[in-house]
């Protein structure tokens, strides 16, 4: 009997494994949880480009805008591979730690690909303050707490809680004032209307470039190749580590060889000089890792964002 059920399952075997082999053997959606033009959508693109000439299968760039839902374009699609998540840290770290009834849960209901590339935000002040190093600013705020406003682009929103970690560890406090959405906060930044804040380097290049901005430092661990003048925080405050990030995602229940296939297929599309350009074009760096590195990263995320909210107090309700 035990030979008889073995046999009647080969066929199924040596089907699944085809399948895998001959992937993709039709186009592949590409679920993007952000507006079409913002950061995310434009290092999705490039790579999409590389991966349906690779591929010889189109892979449409599918933008589904909102925190929900892109996760549940994916979580209402079989779990073959065809449907995949660009995720990024605002989906997959603080959203489920900041809203109570989100309806998917990340590392329960998504297999980590690959994480693709760091974006390295930005601390930033209004020239007209005279700050211009981390330190002055600690100082600053140190002598008169609550005197200063810093920016985000809303509440619980990844500069927020990046900004909320800064001033866990300088001492010092600020006035949150949220926005929605990162353009208009950097427009009353350069206005003087709130004075300090972290940002993408495209979306403050412009502010910098008039002279009516300045940067104090950026989050990343190191300082990046784009901004090698600019000191990392942790040059400062030792330990400090705030990068936006932005992987790639599987439904759970995908097959482990086809999501190992995938995860090959990426990391060769991303070493790719026109997706290289691409990257460093939005202000980020490449950083291909496995999926077993990004479940670690993300579970060590949602530990340092859960202990930095309770230890601000925050609140999002």
């Amino acid at each position: 009997m035990r030979f008889r059920q073995l046999f009647a399952a080969a066929p199924l075997v040596f089907l699944a494994c085809a399948a895998q082999a001959v992937f993709p053997d039709k186009p592949v959606r590409l679920i993007v949880p952000f507006s079409a033009g913002a950061a995310a959508d434009a290092v999705a693109r490039p790579l999409a480009a590389q991966l349906s000439k690779a591929w010889g299968q189109q892979v449409l760039v599918d933008n589904r805008p909102g925190v929900a839902a892109g996760p549940q374009a994916v979580l209402s699609a079989p779990a073959d591979g065809y449907t995949l998540l660009f995720g990024a840290g605002s989906t997959m770290v603080t959203a489920p730690i900041v809203i109570a009834r989100l309806p998917y849960r990340p590392q329960q209901d998504f297999i980590p690909i690959a994480r693709l590339v760091t974006l390295p935000p930005v601390l930033v002040a209004n020239a007209s303050l005279g700050i211009r190093s981390l330190k002055e600013l600690a100082d600053a705020i140190r002598a008169k707490p609550d005197a200063l406003n810093y920016m985000s682009s809303g509440i619980g929103a990844p500069n927020h809680l990046g900004m909320e970690y800064l001033l866990s560890l300088t001492g010092g406090d600020m006035v949150h004032v949220p926005y929605k959405g990162a353009a208009p906060a950097l427009v009353d930044l350069a206005s003087n209307h709130v004075q300090v804040g972290f940002a993408t380097l495209p979306s403050v290049l412009p502010h910098l470039k008039t002279g009516k901005v300045v940067a104090l430092a950026v989050g990343s661990p190191r300082r990046t190749s784009l901004l090698p003048d600019v000191p990392a925080v942790a040059e400062t405050l030792p330990g400090f580590d705030y990068s936006a990030f932005y992987g790639l995602f599987a439904l759970k229940g995908t097959a482990p060889a086809l999501i190992e296939k995938i995860r090959v297929d990426v990391t060769q599309a991303l070493a790719h000089p026109d997706i290289q350009r691409a990257i460093r074009a939005e202000g980020a760096e490449p950083a291909t890792t496995t999926g077993a590195e990004l479940a670690r990263y993300i579970e060590e995320e949602t530990t340092l964002w859960q202990r930095i909210i309770k230890q601000r107090n925050l609140k999002f309700d």
